[in-house]
Formats: C-alpha cells, structure tokens, sequence
C-alpha cells in the first residue's frame, strides 16, 4: 500500500502540522498520543479514563478502509501525533456519518481539530457523506452551547443524549460550520464506541 501523502498546515499560533490519512503502520504513533492525553481527556473522548490502548484497540482505529471508516492524523514537525479526527458511516444511512475528533492537551486551541474536520471534511464529501451526526451528553454544557451557537439542528434526544446532525461543508469551514463541527467532533461517536467496545477499549466502562 503506497504511503498516504501529506498536507502541511499553518496553525494560527504560527505552528505548523502535517495532516495525512491514518494508516496500519501508525499504530505506535496512535499508541503514543493516547499515553500523552490527560485522564480528563480520554474520559470525555472514551467513556472511561483507560490507561492503554490494546493491539486490538488500535487494530481498529487504524486499519480503516477510508470509505465507511475514515481517519486522519495530524503530525508535529518532530513526527508524533497530535491529534486525530474520524467519521464513521451510519449503517443504512449512506449519506450520514458520526463524527469525532482529539487532540493532545498541549496542542489544543490551536488550530489543530479545524485543520483536521477542513481535511476529514472534503473526505466525506468525496465519499458521498452529507452530514455528520453527533451525541452529545446533556450535561456537556460547554458543547451544547457551542453547537447551539453555531446553529446546528437538534434531531433527538435518547437518555441522557441529544442528536445533533451538522452539514458537511462543501468549500472551507468557516466560522459558523467550524464552530459546530469543532463541537460536534467533541460528543461521544457512539456507533464507533459500540464496535470499540467489542475489542475492550471501553473495558471498565
């Protein structure tokens, strides 16, 4: 498989990252950046502040087909990830994906999760996904404002979740769309915590 080409992104705090594809090969990078996550973060991100991630785990989140599961990773200039962003595609729902994204606690509010949904957004789009689908916790004040803010349509409510749905931008982000696509990356991806919980990544859960 030949090697996923790289883009390079200039941050807005002059910093700059490579976003590429994630591939099979990426799984001590995906390794590393997990371990460099706060407790704080992997809890919000994975249900449960998991110390490791299993070879299963990253079997998962690695070896995706870039179709109905895609990922991308964004690369410091020392090589080490930094942040990763993912859809999903929502069985018998061709046009709709849950979205997700993370970023190491000493890179966030940089740029790096914009730089990420920009890239993963023109993916979708070229896979036929016209809309990303984020669950969100109803005590996520934080991100419930940001989406509402942002004007994205609520859909449903199930237990302690709200359904959102985000249109997948058709030509850059800007303000309003990156604000709620930055959001809605930042809910739980439910569809991928049910398969991830399978191979034990949510073990404890």
């Amino acid at each position: 498989m030949p090697e996923a080409t790289a883009t390079r992104v200039l941050l807005r705090d002059g910093s700059a990252v490579a976003i590429r594809q994630i591939e099979p090969e990426d799984k001590p990078l995906l390794k590393e950046q997990f371990e460099r996550m706060s407790d704080e973060s992997r809890r919000r991100r994975y249900l449960t502040p998991a110390t490791e991630l299993t070879p299963e785990d990253l079997v998962y989140l690695t070896e995706v087909d870039h179709r109905r599961h895609e990922a991308v990773v964004a690369l410091d200039d020392a090589g080490h990830c930094v942040g990763v962003a993912r859809y999903v595609r929502v069985p018998g729902e061709r046009e709709v994906a849950e979205l997700a994204a993370e970023v190491v606690d000493d890179w966030q509010g940089r740029g790096v999760a914009t730089a990420l949904l920009a890239d993963l957004s023109e993916r979708a789009q070229a896979n036929g996904i016209g809309q990303f689908r984020a669950y969100v916790s109803s005590e996520n004040t934080v991100v419930l404002d940001a989406l509402g803010r942002a004007g994205a349509d609520r859909t449903g409510r199930e237990a302690d979740e709200l359904e959102f749905i985000v249109d997948v931008p058709r030509e850059g982000l800007g303000d309003r769309l990156g604000g709620a696509l930055r959001a809605a990356a930042a809910g739980q991806l439910r569809l991928a915590a049910r398969m991830a919980r399978r191979l034990g990544l949510l073990r404890g859960s």
